[in-house]
């Protein structure tokens, strides 16, 4: 992200989208492989109100849907049967993943079971086994692992290990979908945007609870922040916010958001949601959640009984 915060602020005046529109920059998106990143600043040429950020976020849900349609395919034991003979045969991962048009690092987390010790998820014995995720946040972690007895590889080959370490760093720096250092990024940005929520509602001097301390009650599904006293935004009460580091698609709002928000509005009553990146402007929100791109500059407040 080689963008100044604030110019990217001052970039978006207006960021609910029009569908076409998302279409449009989605179709632009969707040209090209899934290892290889688009021009960013094309699309941006071709759709001069969309925001870079926006074009972002809508490139990473586009990645996630190509991505699990791959996964399907390439899951297949018959297919990591194949793979596997090709590495050790002498192809690399970044080779392999390349000619297969399927993320580095997602190729590594499926094949690093079948060539290590290692689970593909937390299961098994926690206290000997390795998980393919520990792995590619540290693929060094793999020289000082002590061999199990059940490990396919028998008696423990350095130069192996060495070579797949190697291969793996390899894959981190290739990958802009799946790589570890992808998700670092993207919980950077949702905290930054999160602490921008927090800036907002202390400088407007709003009280609120902020979801560490709600979590320190004992509070499991919980807001950015609870306020202490609801405001009106016309007609509408606002108990709680949550903010989004990303752009609002469909898919994004019924998968994934709104099961979590209801949650909230069951808890704490009606809210409202900041996408800071847009959103599409004829989804069809639910009356109980608000949606926005920004924090409100009117609001009525409520007072205390």
């Amino acid at each position: 992200r080689a963008r100044d915060f604030c110019a990217r602020e001052r970039e978006r005046e207006k960021s609910d989208m029009k569908r076409e529109v998302y279409h449009g920059v989605g179709a632009r998106l969707s040209e090209g492989r899934l290892v290889d990143q688009p021009d960013f600043d094309r699309v941006l040429e071709d759709f001069p109100s969309v925001s870079y950020d926006a074009v972002a976020s809508i490139y990473s849900q586009y990645c996630v849907v190509r991505l699990k349609q791959a996964y399907g395919v390439h899951r297949r034991q018959e297919k990591l049967d194949e793979y596997c003979k090709r590495w050790r045969g002498g192809e690399s991962l970044v080779e392999i993943s390349e000619e297969l048009d399927f993320p580095s690092c997602s190729l590594g987390r499926l094949l690093l079971p079948l060539l290590t010790a290692c689970t593909s998820s937390g299961n098994g014995n926690q206290n000997t086994r390795l998980t393919a995720t520990k792995v590619l946040n540290d693929p060094e972690c793999l020289l000082f692992a002590e061999e199990e007895e059940d490990t396919r590889m028998g008696k423990k080959d350095m130069s192996f290990l060495k070579r797949l370490v190697i291969d793996l760093k390899a894959c981190i720096a290739r990958d802009h979908i799946s790589s570890p250092l992808i998700s670092s990024v993207k919980r950077a940005v949702g905290l930054e945007y999160e602490a921008l929520l927090h800036r907002v509602l202390t400088s407007a001097g709003i009280a609120y609870e902020s979801e560490s301390q709600l979590r320190k009650k004992g509070a499991t599904k919980t807001p950015d922040a609870l306020l202490k006293i609801p405001f009106m935004l016309g007609n509408h009460v606002v108990h709680w916010i949550d903010s989004k580091a990303c752009f609002c698609s469909d898919e994004l709002y019924y998968n994934d958001g709104i099961r979590q928000f209801r949650q909230y509005v069951n808890r704490f009553g009606s809210g409202m949601v900041i996408y800071w990146f847009g959103y599409i402007e004829d989804i069809p929100f639910e009356e109980s959640i608000l949606v926005s791109d920004s924090f409100p500059k009117q609001i009525t407040r409520l007072a205390v009984c």
